[in-house]
């Protein structure tokens, strides 16, 4: 969350420095304050993930694991596309986000599957 808020107000310093129309510059920062309020409640929300092989759940959604999972002791990321969606996304998943043996084992499914990269 400090990172969201650094890059909020480095932004908005550069744009009040920046010379140029004035409702140009206001509505940069408002859209800036816009995109800074969803990365708020996107870091501060909770998360539920559920494994069974290639069938993934997140937040209640099920879909399946594609390839280009990348996987690495302090960094797992998961490409998955919920069923019947048309586009990926991608779920961030680091160790102190899970218990080690959770976390653990979410690797080695993802292993396993070999859609991984790295």
């Amino acid at each position: 969350m400090f990172f969201v808020a650094m890059a909020f107000s480095a932004t908005l310093t550069l744009l009040a420095l920046r010379p140029g129309h004035l409702l140009v510059r206001v509505l940069a920062a408002v859209w800036c304050t816009s995109v800074a309020a969803h990365a708020f409640t996107c870091v501060r929300r909770e998360r539920t993930l559920r494994m069974d092989g290639r069938c993934i759940v997140v937040d209640g959604i099920p879909g399946e694991v594609v390839d280009g999972s990348f996987v690495a002791p302090w960094l797992t990321i998961v490409y998955w596309r919920p069923l019947g969606a048309r586009f990926t996304r991608t779920l961030l998943v680091l160790p102190d986000m899970l218990d080690p043996e959770p976390f653990r084992a979410l690797r080695v499914i993802l292993r396993w599957e070999g859609k991984i990269r790295g």
